[in-house]
C-alpha cells in the first residue's frame, strides 16, 4: 500500500508491505547487513531502514510479516 501523509503539515509518503508467510524468525538478525536466508546479498531490509525516515517491522507466526516505512518530503 502506498499513501500520502501530511502529519503536522509536513508532506510525506507511507509504504506498507506484508506477507502471510514466511515469517522472519529473528528480526534483529534480518536487519543486520549481510544476513540472508536465500541467495540474496542480505542488504534489502537494512538498506530500506537506512533510506527511510521511519521504519517498523513486525513478524509473527500466523500473522505474517509487515514492514511500514515513511519518507518525509523536502
Amino acid at each position: 500500500m502506498l499513501s500520502h501523509d501530511a502529519t503536522n503539515g509536513r508532506p510525506g509518503i507511507v509504504i506498507v508491505a506484508g506477507t502471510r508467510d514466511p515469517v522472519i524468525p529473528d528480526v534483529s538478525r534480518a536487519l543486520s547487513a549481510g544476513y540472508s536466508t536465500g541467495p540474496g546479498l542480505g542488504l534489502g531490509l537494512p538498506g530500506v531502514r537506512r533510506l527511510m525516515d521511519d521504519f517498523e517491522i513486525t513478524s509473527n507466526v500466523g500473522r505474517g510479516t509487515t514492514v511500514s516505512v515513511r519518507k518525509w518530503l523536502p
